[in-house]
């Protein structure tokens, strides 16, 4: 068992070595000056995009991962699985080697998925719909003080700090995108953004107690140490993990579900064949230019500004989200949660959780050091899986229609006896 343990632990080190020139996000990004020169010319032309040269040899990258996949002898469920992540790391080495051209969009789709893609368990259900529905949410009206980044920082921390200690960093950067990241010990958040103390504590739980706490407890696997790498097929249930633990925590509001659906939309829209101004244009009247310029780089970065091409990542929110919550439904109905605690292990798609929970038992994998807030109360959480179980069992149009049918009724019998 020993002589398994250190030959799976050696392959699991050379793909985390492997994947880490493959640095998704800070190859795919605009930088300020071209949002600056975007709108310096009213936003009616095309932005102009130029990449940073890539630091590696994508073909020598792709050559790697084959010839490590050749060295994973077995047919069993583990070897399976890290084959699996030699082929996500040729794939994305593919894909950042198609920046700017069309092959970057079909990569993307392979990797990430597409906007229209269906649940495999649940084929009835339309990932499309559901960002609409989000999308179509009303926007609040709620105002209130905002904090500038320097703030958000601070409340960050100290909202991460009980649960992971030191083992996570907290800082500003003026590179972001987003107006938040997470590395693998860090949540960064963008310099010069302001948030509400709401989005603030939003990211905490999102960023910090999610992507880096799983990323922390995958650091501390002693086998499969691919378990703290955050790979890109672990996307939709990262990013759904991540807005789940918003739900739980309270922190999550309605505008935030309407900007995430209205990502989903963007990307679709691009994947139809809208350009980059079309799409800025539907996210302009939505979120104001600013917001839709950040937006749309999301949307186009690494793909053609000229439409039929973007990057897919931001489609996976809504499968991530509705995954992530059926698995934790259908976990925390089981007579024990080692289901759940296997999937907070590591950074891992949730169709793997089975499996780690396995090697979990057989000593192959350990469970979490770090657990989020939301886990540490059982009794709130179980009652809101129980309210969700409960209400889905109703249909809102139907509610909906009671109602209004009640509303004219009252509305024609307070009429007559006016008359």
């Amino acid at each position: 068992m020993t002589d398994a343990k250190s030959y799976l632990r050696r392959l699991s080190d050379d793909i985390v070595t492997l994947h880490k020139p493959l640095r998704v996000l800070s190859l795919l990004r605009w930088g300020p000056r071209v949002h600056a020169r975007f709108f310096a010319q009213q936003a009616r032309r095309l932005p102009e995009v130029a990449y940073p040269p890539l630091d590696f040899d994508p073909k020598e990258v792709v050559r790697s991962f084959a010839a490590l996949r050749r060295r994973i002898r077995g047919r069993n469920p583990v070897e399976a699985l890290l084959r699996a992540k030699c082929d996500e790391g040729a794939g994305l080495a593919r894909m950042l080697a198609a920046r700017g051209k069309k092959a970057f969009y079909e990569h993307s789709v392979r990797i990430y998925g597409h906007p229209r893609d269906q649940f495999a368990a649940q084929p009835q259900v339309d990932n499309l719909k559901v960002a609409e529905l989000w999308a179509g949410r009303p926007r609040s009206s709620a105002v209130g003080p905002l904090l500038g980044s320097a703030q958000a920082v601070e409340l960050v921390r100290a909202l991460v700090a009980p649960y992971l200690g030191s083992a996570c960093g907290v800082r500003e950067s003026s590179r972001l995108t987003a107006n938040a990241a997470a590395g693998p010990r860090t949540v960064v958040i963008r310099k010069g953004a302001s948030f509400t103390p709401r989005q603030a504590r939003a990211l905490a739980h999102h960023e910090g107690l999610w992507h880096v706490l799983t990323s922390l407890n995958g650091f501390r696997q002693p086998v499969l140490t691919v378990l703290g790498l955050g790979l890109p097929g672990h996307t939709e249930s990262q990013e759904g993990g991540g807005v789940v633990s918003e739900f739980l925590t309270g922190t999550i509001s309605d505008d935030r579900y309407r900007e995430l659906g209205a990502r989903t939309l963007a990307v679709d829209m691009a994947a139809s064949g809208a350009d980059y101004l079309q799409v800025f244009g539907f996210l302009a009247e939505r979120f104001g230019p600013h917001k839709a310029a950040q937006m749309s780089e999301r949307v186009f970065r690494g793909g053609l500004l000229t439409g039929g091409a973007p990057f897919t990542k931001d489609a996976v929110y809504q499968r991530g989200y509705c995954r992530a919550y059926s698995f934790l439904r259908a976990a925390l109905a089981m007579p024990e949660p080692r289901l759940l605690e296997a999937f907070l292990a590591g950074k891992m798609r949730v169709d793997d959780a089975p499996l780690i929970q396995q090697l979990i038992e057989e000593g192959l994998c350990v469970g979490p050091t770090y657990r989020p807030e939301w886990l540490l109360d059982r009794d709130s959480l179980m009652a809101k899986v129980t309210h969700s179980i409960t209400i889905s069992r109703f249909s809102v149009s139907r509610s909906r229609h009671y109602y209004e049918e009640r509303a004219a009724r009252a509305g024609r019998a307070r009429r007559g006896g006016a008359g």
